[in-house]
């Protein structure tokens, strides 16, 4: 099974992430993967302790729903709606967010 982060940079879709300007936390109980979303570009950071603080923070249930979700395999609205996955806050980010992880037709 890949990572989370494996499955973010397959799946990041620039065009969906041209006016972001945020730095998410992709978090479940045992595990986190933060990444900054920067007009169209992304950062991955492999180093959390180096990493800037995460201005939305997507708590998943585990990591394999986050997978789920992000591949297109499960729907977010569905998810959300079930409590499977909560925010910080910021409703629009949250799907705006995933959305950049979408990969392009």
């Amino acid at each position: 099974m890949l990572r989370l982060s494996d499955t973010l940079k397959e799946q990041f879709n620039s065009a969906q992430a041209e006016n972001l300007d945020i730095t998410v936390a992709f978090t479940w109980p045992d595990g986190e993967c933060r990444v900054g979303l920067h007009g169209g570009d992304v950062n991955f950071f492999d180093d959390l302790s180096q990493a800037p603080a995460a201005e939305l923070i997507i708590y998943f249930r585990d990591e394999t729903l986050a997978t789920e979700i992000l591949c297109g395999r499960y729907s977010p609205i569905d998810a959300f709606m079930r409590g499977e996955f909560r925010s910080n806050g910021y409703l629009m980010w949250v799907f705006q967010s995933l959305q950049a992880f979408s990969k392009a037709p």
